[in-house]
């Protein structure tokens, strides 16, 4: 049974953990976090002039002779293996202990021939790898730190559809596809050409470029749902996703308004509220 990380590594501390088929995700980060103490930042004259509040707080409260550390800091991701096997991305791997073979196939598509052609097809359109190397056996995985927010999706029986690059890594148990919108639909909803999908039973972990606290999840029960913009980041669940006009053409030139990204089923959506300018 796999246990905290701080016990064999206490340079890390458990930020968020999942488990999969035969796998224990783990998103570690390093532990040092800034205490103001008694401090004194005068927050309304920093935000007056311009000035970043997070960065000033760290620089009042880090003696100058040390380090300033982040509060969101480089995460690692650790991955263990109980006789059983995951796909990454290409370049994700760090280091590795274990009993653990590595399978640099096409990797997470299936469907043969067909399936390898387009996969391929996808690739060259949407700018993604289409080998994903397959890690299968018993051990720990580490991947390489990073400095975006890594989060562990479940996916239960259901879709998981995600913008392009935020695909990390997964339980072999999911089937990695691509939603190819085409050219058309990609310029009329602000979306890429492809998105990754996974289909089946697993954890996905993807990595955001925003923190958890800076993502609406909209909850729909077999509802609809239509967005002005290409700030949906993430859905999961077992929803239909299209790109299509706001109105009539009259009506929606009229209005100001031209194509929407449309979701439709039960399951939940992520919208990225930096990207919606909420913040």
């Amino acid at each position: 049974m796999p246990v905290s990380p701080s016990v064999q590594y206490p340079h890390w501390k458990l930020i968020d953990e999942a488990r999969g088929k035969g796998t224990h995700w783990q998103v570690l980060g390093y532990p040092r976090f800034v205490v103001l103490g008694n401090d004194v930042v005068d927050a309304s004259r920093i935000l007056a002039a311009g000035k970043d509040l997070r960065a000033a707080a760290l620089a009042a409260a880090t003696p100058h002779d040390e380090p300033v550390h982040p509060l969101h800091p480089i995460q690692h991701a650790r991955v263990t293996l109980d006789n059983s096997a995951v796909y990454l991305e290409p370049g994700a791997l760090q280091f590795m202990k274990g009993r653990i073979q590595i399978d640099v196939g096409v990797g997470a598509g299936g469907g043969g021939v067909g399936g390898l052609l387009r996969r391929a097809a996808t690739s060259i359109a949407s700018g993604e790898s289409m080998v994903r190397p397959k890690y299968s056996g018993s051990g720990e995985i580490f991947l390489e730190p990073r400095r975006d927010h890594l989060m562990l999706v479940e996916v239960d029986d259901a879709q998981l559809m995600c913008d392009r690059g935020m695909f990390v890594a997964c339980d072999a148990s999911l089937t990695l596809d691509a939603h190819v919108l085409g050219v058309k639909g990609a310029s009329q909803g602000g979306e890429g050409i492809s998105m990754p999908v996974l289909r089946g039973n697993g954890v996905a972990m993807l990595a955001s470029p925003v923190p958890l606290d800076r993502i609406l999840r909209v909850q729909l029960q077999d509802e609809e749902l239509k967005i002005d913009g290409p700030f949906a980041m993430m859905s999961v669940g077992k929803l239909q996703f299209s790109v299509e006009r706001a109105a009539g053409f009259l009506g929606s030139a009229a209005g100001g308004e031209g194509f929407l990204n449309v979701y439709r089923g039960t399951g939940e959506v992520w919208l990225n509220l930096v990207e919606a300018r909420c913040f």
